[in-house]
């Protein structure tokens, strides 16, 4: 198999977990016949041409890859946890574990993005291609699994990810988060503090 086709496979694999999650629903009575149409519809779904703007007709998984080429392993292994809860009505990941998903996606979020944009003539983003950001992480995650949470071994899918060159890019930031992991923490995060100001 190609390295291309690899990219293409594994960049298919976040749209189709979220689309699978929302076609679920919310539904807490999920039947068999509901959950295999969902799956199947979330891919088939991704396989649908459209044109936007007069562009050449592209499949929908092109249009979502244009957004984002390369999904982050964090995302993609929090999407795939959250899909497998739904379905198996089974606890993966306690309440702990998600917020720690969402703060430490915050702090990286806000790590990268401001910086990365110029407002400083640090650049985060470089520290990508050296052994400082993957140590970083390992640290991150060697605390969290010593303090019994889960999301430090998600933060290992990053490491095995980035080994197998299952994405484009070269750079350890982009294994470890994306546009759509740092939008979704920080809402989350924000929400998080706010609950806990409230109480």
């Amino acid at each position: 198999m190609s390295t291309e086709i690899i990219h293409q496979l594994y960049a298919a694999l976040a749209p189709w977990l979220a689309l699978a999650l929302i076609l679920l629903g919310r539904n807490p009575h999920l039947s068999r016949q509901r959950i295999i149409g969902s799956l199947l519809l979330a891919f088939f779904a991704l396989r649908i041409q459209v044109e936007i703007w007069g562009v050449n007709y592209w499949h929908l998984f092109a249009w979502v890859r244009v957004l984002e080429p390369n999904p982050s392993f964090t995302l993609t292994a929090l999407l795939a946890i959250a899909l497998f809860q739904r379905i198996s009505r089974k606890e993966l990941f306690r309440a702990t574990d998600w917020n720690a998903a969402w703060l430490v996606g915050a702090g990286l979020a806000l790590l990268l993005y401001p910086l990365g944009l110029g407002l400083t003539s640090v650049d985060p983003y470089s520290w990508g291609w050296g052994a400082a950001l993957p140590i970083a992480i390992a640290v991150v995650s060697a605390i969290l699994l010593l303090r019994g949470n889960r999301f430090g071994i998600v933060l290992l899918f990053p490491f095995i990810g980035f080994l197998l060159h299952l994405q484009e890019s070269t750079n350890f930031w982009d294994a470890v988060i994306d546009p759509f992991y740092a939008i979704f923490a920080l809402l989350a995060a924000i929400k998080l503090v706010a609950f806990r100001k409230a109480a």
